[in-house]
């Protein structure tokens, strides 16, 4: 009974020494377990740089010019004398009214003028004769008074005929249809032997200049608003003149030549709730056609020092919440909301949230916790700059 007793507790003995080594050696390699477990992750150092502000808006190509052709007598039009969709100059004839019968009030007023001329021939002699005669008591006050009056009514009656005469002539021209201005021609809306109508409400034809070319851009009441403010806080600093534009086609291929800004809308359309921006643009080889579909960057000036961190390190919330995760001076990761003013490239242009020089998380986001262990398996950012590349630049607000 004894001996079993010091067997048993032998055993109990050796139990514990095994959990103390046990124990002993758990807490010696603590160290070395926490160290495996930290997280690999690639950051990137955020840094600062002056972004180019470009708003990104669509719009449409419109003509700078545009002259809707319409007749200003009535006739039958007895020729066309242009090719459709050639370009046109200034005072190029376009059509041949029929210009009979204009040609005869034209004629009728000239005959009127004679006829009224010579009146006025007759009338003057009678009036200077009856004067020389009153001189002399010869004839009455009256019958020299009624001399002198039809003296100064055939006179009348000659400028009434010399506007008649000028009046037949305008519409004698009128019979033949000018180009008001220079440009292409469209197609033409009328045939020979058409009879067309003064002032009638369808054009003959349309010629519209296509060189330069108007762009207008719509662009929504709030990022006006913005802009507007961000310059009068000095959020950013504006060129010096007019803005320029880069236009791009519909399939995103950019336009040779660049546009400048001339002017805003004082109105908002309240169908759309858009401010009109409306941009020149060059067209030297009529490639822009109105009615074309175009999207245009404009650049509106440079955020200076903007603080900016890679797209990759930043999560977005459905609750429109932002952050980063920062590595803390324990080697710790710690979220971070930010505020995101815009974008440029690659970068987003943080506002609020990280200061230059801070270490942000751009790997393994979906395994980042606060407070887990991480070690950077990449050599970090040096924090060098992008290169401002205006074609990469994104608006502050469309």
């Amino acid at each position: 009974m004894l001996m079993s007793i010091k067997i048993k507790n032998l055993r109990l003995s050796a139990a514990a020494a095994a959990v103390s080594a046990a124990l002993l050696l758990s807490s010696c390699g603590d160290e070395p377990q926490q160290a495996a477990q930290a997280l690999p992750v690639d950051v990137y150092t955020v840094s600062t740089i002056d972004v180019p502000v470009v708003s990104h808006l669509t719009g449409r190509a419109n003509a700078t010019r545009r002259a809707e052709v319409r007749p200003q007598v009535t006739g039958v039009i007895q020729k066309r004398l242009f090719v459709e969709g050639a370009n046109i100059e200034e005072g190029t004839q376009l059509y041949q009214i029929d210009p009979a019968i204009y040609q005869a009030q034209y004629d009728s007023a000239k005959a009127q003028l004679s006829s009224a001329n010579a009146n006025l021939h007759t009338a003057k002699l009678r009036a200077d004769r009856y004067r020389a005669l009153l001189n002399r008591n010869a004839v009455s006050r009256q019958d020299y008074d009624d001399a002198q009056a039809a003296y100064l009514q055939a006179a009348a009656s000659v400028e009434m005929a010399e506007a008649d005469v000028q009046t037949a002539e305008i519409n004698l021209n009128y019979t033949k249809v000018y180009a008001p201005i220079s440009g292409r021609i469209s197609r033409s809306n009328v045939t020979e032997g058409a009879l067309v109508s003064a002032q009638q409400v369808e054009p003959m034809t349309t010629i519209q200049q296509l060189d330069p070319m108007y762009v207008d851009l719509g662009q929504s009441v709030e990022a006006h608003l913005q802009m507007r403010q961000a310059i009068e806080k000095g959020n950013f600093v504006t060129a010096d003149g007019k803005a320029s534009v880069d236009i791009y086609y519909s399939n995103g291929e950019k336009y040779p030549y660049q546009g400048t800004l001339e002017f805003s809308e004082v109105s908002v359309d309240e169908t759309t709730g858009m401010v009109n921006l409306r941009a020149i643009v060059p067209n030297p080889d009529h490639v822009l056609l109105p009615g074309m579909f175009l999207r245009g960057d404009i650049n509106e000036g440079t955020i200076p020092n903007a603080v900016i961190v890679d797209q990759n390190a930043v999560t977005r919330e459905a609750a429109g919440v932002s952050y980063v995760f920062v590595i803390d001076a324990e080697g710790r990761a710690q979220r971070r909301n930010v505020q995101i003013a815009t974008n440029y490239d690659r970068y987003f242009v943080i506002s609020e949230g990280v200061k230059p020089g801070e270490q942000v998380i751009v790997s393994n986001l979906q395994k980042v916790r606060t407070g887990t262990p991480v070690a950077v398996v990449d050599l970090p950012d040096d924090g060098s700059k992008p290169e401002a590349d205006q074609d990469a630049a994104a608006p502050a607000a469309e």
